[in-house]
């Protein structure tokens, strides 16, 4: 694989700023990332819930040819109204981004701190049961499994309902609208359904907290959202999800 650069070399930070920031109404994206949900559910459901021209750029083989700034993936391509053509890297920034053209990042700073810390907390969160439990060895899953029950999870839970209590437990992290902080939970408890004893994790979470599973719902019935998460694209995505993650450990 070849290491890709953000943008062409030609040209200053300044004039890429540029080009991002103007007409961002006629920017297009490719969302390129496996078949699988997993590090590309949150960025496809930003690009649909704002309504972008966008296309779902799938990687269907390992090891790959596509260039990425780093060898991973996910990688946003950004074509600008003017033409340019950049690459965003790395999960965490193609979704702060995302959330900051389509207005999922508050109204204020304020708000906008407070998303980012909840959106990192239910990251995070899925990502220590994926390394810890998903992918350890099969022979110390169970183990691992229990230790998350006795650790991660109840503090997860009693930290997440404490907080959307106090914003009125309505569904949402902060104020009355859709976050990406939503959004980040609502897809780690669609990536739990996918695992190895998910129902068992999901009915701890639904029964430790109705608050955070309200969350969850009202992402499900958000209608901007409805029509990719019916869609059998999205469909495909779960399906692979699900195959790959009742083989996973090591």
């Amino acid at each position: 694989m070849s290491i890709a650069r953000f943008a062409p070399e030609n040209l200053s930070s300044a004039e890429v700023t540029k080009s991002l920031t103007s007409d961002r109404q006629s920017a297009s994206y490719k969302l390129e990332y496996f078949v699988v949900s997993a590090v590309g559910a949150v960025p496809r459901d930003i690009l649909s819930f704002g309504g972008a021209q966008w296309e779902d750029l799938l990687i269907t083989s390992w090891p790959v040819e596509e260039k990425s700034p780093f060898a991973v993936f996910p990688v946003l391509h950004i074509k600008t109204a003017d033409g340019l053509e950049v690459r965003l890297a790395e999960s965490i920034v193609i979704e702060h981004y995302l959330a900051k053209q389509f207005e999922l990042l508050g109204e204020n700073e304020w708000e906008e701190l407070q998303i980012k810390a909840f959106h990192s907390s239910s990251m995070f969160f899925r990502e220590r049961l994926t390394m810890r439990y998903t992918w350890n060895y099969k022979e110390v899953q169970e183990k691992a499994l229990e230790a998350f029950y006795k650790k991660e999870l109840p503090v997860w839970i009693e930290a997440h309902t404490k907080h959307l209590k106090d914003n009125g437990s309505n569904g949402h992290y902060v104020g009355n609208k859709l976050s990406l902080a939503d959004l980040m939970t609502a897809n780690a408890i669609d990536h739990i359904k996918c695992l190895h004893k998910g129902d068992e994790i999901l009915d701890k979470i639904k029964q430790g907290s109705p608050e955070i599973w309200k969350v969850k719902e009202t992402v499900d019935n958000e209608p901007r959202l409805q029509a990719w998460r019916q869609s059998e694209a999205y469909k495909k995505h779960i399906s692979y999800s699900q195959v790959m993650y009742a083989k996973a450990g090591i």
